[in-house]
């Protein structure tokens, strides 16, 4: 009779779904031991008799000719005996190999050489390994490789994405494997005649190494016959062999697994269990821990066709199945948080495809929760808006960095909304963009203020231009009068003339909707001496017939700027000047250049500025002195705008009881 060890040894490696030849280490003809069903099916080759043939005759005429594949094969094999070590060959091609499939789409293959040691510790045999590459990136191929002697499933991964991913490929790629087994098992008895005796040791070293946990169990009572090194590790501190399995694992009496066994021992059908939940107790605490496996149970048969035992594969994924139960909670957690805000939100893939949609989202627009969620945000935005939208999305995926924009957003009953959209991407410690939360804040009320604020100031700036026209052609009529009147008097129709003009100008600019809502007025910076400004800002002042204002400093200073805005600037600080300090009587404004740009100080000798006030100077609506004072207290507040948007600075110095001086500063022309 065939032992029932040998079977499983012999079931292993024929039936492996990854093809695998068995070679003698006596190179440098390395025979050929064995080969398994997949190797036969890759190479064509399932009619003719390898065995006893040396790898040179064998492997020679699928290369092509002109390569040097087949030596890098032979040094390879000699490499990984010698240094007693797993070699991994580059990329060969097997010219008259087909893909894994049976298909020639693929030809291009990686191998993996693994050395596999007698009882002196000495290499014995050499297992040869192909994973097929499909030929369009072998590169990227080659890196989801992973040795058939090694599996990941024992390590600690870490909670994060790319981590969860790759746990869940590898527990498919475990489920799969353990389905190929039991598939194939069936076949064992029938193949296992034509290995020859001698070899079935090296065979059961070899099966001594796989990375499956391996068991035999030895009739009803279910008696430990075998277990491999796989095994031991996955339960270290029980004693197992010649033990049965229930007083190996006294815990599953009451375990729906107890049951399975004898089911599968009394029926013979096979049974496979993923992520199976198997409460066992820790030898070290003496408490129950929750551990996951993926195993299949097979029973085995004897030479007469009766069971006579079991043989059970399996593999633990614990630490993968709480990884993922951690992940799926960390999700319904998020989900959470999004379902609970007010806004509309959802979630994008790393290409921009919705994933989710929170509760306000359906609630909003009416779409039942279980459509499919492409094409939703499409469906809902403003025809107008649409393009817009497609544009301003697609460009903020590709920045890889949050941005917003506004749209119109149809909810259910038709009308539509404004929306402000804002999508933020979600990255790891290295910068990679995981995925990407978007929101939509209801912006409608605002946007109706802000329409209805563009309406009032059209409506003030027609208001007001019409008495400032009025004013303008009273001051033209008076301008071709002034002849007749006195020196003084024609000064002043000739300031109050400039005045107008630029009170004209002011309130076009101003009061410009468009221009408001694009961020302030707009520059148009040109070379101007500054100390001809200044003297042009103070004749059309009319505190100059009651202040003496005094320019000094440099009378060739040119700077960069919009001309109207610094005079704006000049005016508002030596108005304010007259204002708050109306005992001094001088007012000295000096120009001069400071490294690489010009300043200009405007000094009184008033009453000072409280230090405590300085700081607000120049926020809006701000004001020093008591509400019996005109003004609204933005004059400082837009000469500080006006002065950052020409790249300049703006500041005061003040001691109270001695005066202030207001200063900025602008590049030089």
């Amino acid at each position: 009779m065939i032992g029932s060890n040998e079977q499983l040894f012999q079931s292993v490696f024929n039936y492996a779904t990854i093809p695998m030849v068995l070679v003698k280490a006596d190179g440098p003809d390395f025979t050929i031991i064995t080969r398994n069903h997949k190797h036969q099916m890759i190479s064509r080759t399932a009619g003719h008799n390898m065995v006893g043939r040396a790898v040179t005759e064998v492997f020679k005429p699928v290369f092509e000719k002109e390569s040097n594949d087949l030596s890098i094969l032979l040094n390879s094999l000699s490499l990984a005996q010698s240094n007693q070590e797993t070699i991994k060959v580059p990329v060969l091609n097997f010219k008259e190999y087909a893909n894994l499939d049976g298909s020639d789409k693929g030809k291009l293959w990686q191998i993996e050489i693994v050395p596999i040691s007698g009882p002196a510790r000495m290499v014995d045999c050499l297992l040869i390994i192909w994973h097929g590459i499909s030929g369009s990136d072998p590169e990227q191929e080659l890196q989801d490789i992973v040795p058939v002697m090694e599996t990941a499933l024992g390590e600690e991964l870490a909670s994060t994405g790319e981590q969860i991913e790759q746990g869940s490929q590898e527990r498919e790629a475990v489920a799969e494997e353990l389905e190929a087994v039991n598939d194939e098992l069936v076949q064992t008895q029938e193949e296992l005649n034509e290995i020859p005796e001698h070899q079935r040791d090296r065979l059961r070293r070899f099966l001594m190494q796989a990375s499956a946990g391996i068991c035999i169990l030895d009739g009803p009572d279910f008696v430990l016959e075998f277990v491999n090194p796989s095994f031991f590790k996955l339960f270290p501190k029980r004693d197992l062999l010649s033990k049965t399995f229930l007083s190996a694992f006294p815990e599953i009496r009451e375990l729906e697994i107890w049951n399975i066994l004898k089911k599968v021992y009394q029926n013979g059908k096979t049974f496979q269990g993923n992520e199976w939940l198997i409460p066992l107790i820790n030898e070290t605490t003496l408490r129950s821990e929750d551990r996951y496996f993926n195993f299949i149970c097979q029973a085995r048969y004897d030479s007469h066709e009766r069971i006579d035992g079991l043989m059970i594969f399996v593999y633990e994924v614990t630490d993968i199945v709480l990884l993922s139960l951690e992940f799926e909670e960390n999700e319904r957690h998020f989900r959470g948080l999004l379902n609970a805000i007010p806004q509309i939100a959802w979630t994008n893939t790393v290409d921009g495809e919705v994933n989710f949609y929170n509760e306000q989202w359906h609630s909003y627009t009416g779409i039942d929760v279980g459509k499919k969620k492409d094409g939703n945000m499409s469906e809902v935005v403003h025809p107008d808006d649409l393009k817009y939208h497609i544009e301003q999305f697609k460009t903020i995926i590709k920045s890889r960095d949050n941005g917003s924009y506004e749209l119109r957003i149809r909810a259910a009953k038709g009308d539509y909304r404004w929306y402000l959209i804002h999508m933020q991407p979600i990255k790891d410690e290295v910068e990679e963009v995981l995925f990407w939360i978007g929101t939509a804040t209801d912006i409608h009320e605002l946007k109706l203020l802000q329409q209805k604020k563009d309406d009032m100031i059209n409506i003030a700036t027609h208001e007001l231009k019409t008495p400032v026209a009025s004013l303008k052609a009273s001051m033209q009529l008076l301008h071709r009068m002034k002849h007749d009147s006195s020196e003084r008097m024609q000064n002043l129709i000739d300031v109050a003339g400039r005045s107008a003009d630029k009170v004209s100008g002011l309130i076009t600019d101003l009061l410009n909707p468009d221009q408001l809502n694009e961020g302030g007025l707009p520059l148009k910076r040109t070379v101007v001496n500054l100390s001809k400004l200044v003297e042009d800002c103070c004749e059309t002042s009319l505190t100059k017939n009651s202040y003496d204002i005094v320019i000094t400093g440099d009378k060739h200073l040119e700077v960069i700027c919009d001309a109207k805005r610094i005079e704006q600037v000049i005016s508002n600080i030596v108005t304010n000047a007259t204002k708050y300090a109306p005992e001094s009587k001088v007012i000295a404004i000096h120009v001069e250049k400071i490294k690489n740009v010009a300043k200009l100080s405007v000094s009184d000798k008033g009453p000072g500025i409280p230090a405590d006030k300085i700081p607000f100077l120049f926020d809006r609506y701000f004001r020093v002195g008591h509400s019996d004072q005109t003004g609204l207290g933005l004059g400082l507040y837009i000469s500080a705008e006006i002065i950052s948007k020409h790249d300049g600075e703006i500041g005061v110095e003040s001691v109270e009881g001695k005066g202030s001086t207001f200063w900025f500063t602008l590049p030089l022309g």
